[in-house]
């Protein structure tokens, strides 16, 4: 299967197709060495939907699955309540690479003031309030979808959501990803300062769930599967997760 899911530029041209025709504006919020980063929001305004994608550059599918699903969806977008952000590792992704042109996580800086991109999503967001951040990701290593989960309410959507996705591709059938023990392909732990120093710093969507949303998803497809299959899983579960965002 040809395709260009790491040609940014490409990427970019679908993003702005999609934001005409939605009626809606496509613009730069921070600089990444040579590439402008960009978002798109919606004028709804009822607690909505965070989606972001992109931060490893080698999860392709991730990119590749938020703009299917926004191109599927142009002419209903602006009444959607949605802040995206298509792809915040635009070097990494060029690259096929986790890292971001300084040779860092970005997944691990929101804690950081000298990473412009981090530092740029954190100040366009200030003040608002989402029901849902989904992270858009995918695994080396993955045998199946799985997610990390978390939440303010008196249950989870983890469990569900996967379900709902599982007929594109199935749930991971691991005991241990990386430090957790999922169950049923869902993981949710707590974030303290022994889980921070494991990890190097303070990733996206802990960031987001601290400060401004309900509810974390971060969802994760194995990017050793075929594209065209990880693509609909991605645009299933952005599918999904708004139903219930609405809902």
């Amino acid at each position: 299967m040809i395709h260009r899911a790491h040609d940014y530029a490409h990427v970019i041209r679908r993003w702005r197709v999609v934001a005409r025709r939605a009626g809606l504006k496509l613009e730069p919020f921070a600089e990444a060495g040579d590439f402008e980063v960009f978002t798109l929001k919606t004028p709804a305004s009822e607690l909505g939907l965070y989606i972001s994608a992109g931060i490893h550059g080698d999860e392709a599918g991730a990119t590749e699955g938020l703009i299917a699903w926004a191109e599927k969806h142009a002419q209903r977008l602006a009444r959607l309540p949605l802040t995206i952000f298509p792809c915040l590792n635009p070097w990494g992704l060029t690259q096929n690479m986790r890292v971001n042109e300084a040779g860092l996580d970005l997944n691990r800086a929101f804690d950081r003031d000298d990473v412009p991109v981090a530092r740029a999503l954190r100040e366009r967001i200030t003040g608002e309030k989402f029901a849902l951040a989904l992270l858009l990701h995918e695994d080396f290593d993955g045998q199946g979808i799985y997610l990390y989960e978390g939440f303010r309410a008196a249950s989870g959507w983890g469990e569900s959501l996967l379900d709902a996705v599982s007929p594109i591709i199935g749930i991971d059938p691991r005991t241990r990803i990386d430090l957790s023990r999922p169950k049923r392909g869902v993981v949710r732990r707590r974030f303290d300062a022994r889980h921070r120093a494991q990890l190097g710093g303070i990733p996206e969507a802990i960031f987001l769930h601290r400060e401004h949303a309900d509810r974390s998803i971060t969802f994760e497809t194995p990017s050793e599967l075929a594209l065209d299959r990880r693509v609909a899983a991605q645009v299933a579960m952005i599918e999904v997760c708004l139903a219930r965002v609405r809902g």
